[in-house]
């Protein structure tokens, strides 16, 4: 099997995560207690639920260990109910500042928003979901998924069209994987992946040990701030073969 990589880098993507990642370094070196690599929102959310019923009170529940991880993952579905919509909207207003970054698995699920199978998401779901791409550092998506969201299945664009310019990794059924990330695009032929659902977390875990594969967060702009393409190239493949 082969890994092609196709390097193409512009002002804008250069400058893409400087400030985020800095925020984001910073916080890691200066947290006590130990900075976690990441956590999933739906399932600390779904834990703190047993006691506590309010999103005030889940919010303070919940932050201690958001506030001391590296990365938040979400996927759509934290969107559905009221409840978890709303405490998730008051953990990012807090945790955002703190530098954890935001991890978005599409995850699409249309009977979870009561609709039939293979329903493309509706108007409302849009609306709900298009603030929430917008504070990504780092987007997973299929082809499909990435048409219906973001009107594009190229990573290049979708990573475009957001206000945090984010990684963007899009994964196909057959084992192929898109990407753009770190200033940096490349593509992994198909029946590279091996288990799309360990992929992303094991990508981010990744990211949290070498922020710098998202951009250099030490160079600023004008610079050639582009990721390692031998430190992208390992994390992709590890995280593929996980």
């Amino acid at each position: 099997m082969s890994f092609e990589l196709r390097v193409e880098t512009d002002q804008r993507m250069l400058e893409l995560t400087n400030a985020r990642l800095t925020s984001k370094m910073l916080a890691t070196a200066m947290s006590d207690p130990p900075i976690q690599a990441v956590i999933d929102f739906s399932a600390v959310f779904d834990e703190a639920y047993a006691s506590h019923q309010t999103p005030a009170g889940l919010v303070e529940t919940l932050m201690p260990a958001v506030s001391t991880s590296s990365w938040l993952l979400i996927t759509s579905d934290s969107l559905v109910g009221a409840t978890e919509s709303t405490t998730l909207t008051m953990v990012l207003e807090r945790a955002i500042p703190h530098g954890v970054a935001i991890a978005l698995d599409v995850a699409w699920q249309p009977n979870s928003w009561g609709l039939e199978p293979g329903s493309m998401p509706t108007p409302e779901v849009l609306r709900r979901f298009h603030p929430l791409a917008q504070e990504a550092s780092l987007i997973r998506c299929t082809p499909e998924e990435a048409d219906e969201f973001f009107a594009s299945h190229d990573p290049l664009t979708i990573h475009r069209s957001l206000s945090q310019c984010p990684g963007v990794v899009i994964t196909g059924i057959d084992g192929s994987v898109e990407w753009c990330i770190g200033g940096r695009i490349g593509t992994m032929e198909a029946g590279i992946l091996n288990e799309q659902e360990h992929f992303f977390s094991s990508l981010i875990k990744s990211f949290a040990e070498r922020p710098e594969l998202l951009g250099n967060a030490g160079e600023g702009p004008g610079t050639d701030a582009v990721a390692d393409p031998d430190g992208l190239t390992e994390a992709l493949f590890s995280a593929a073969s996980t």
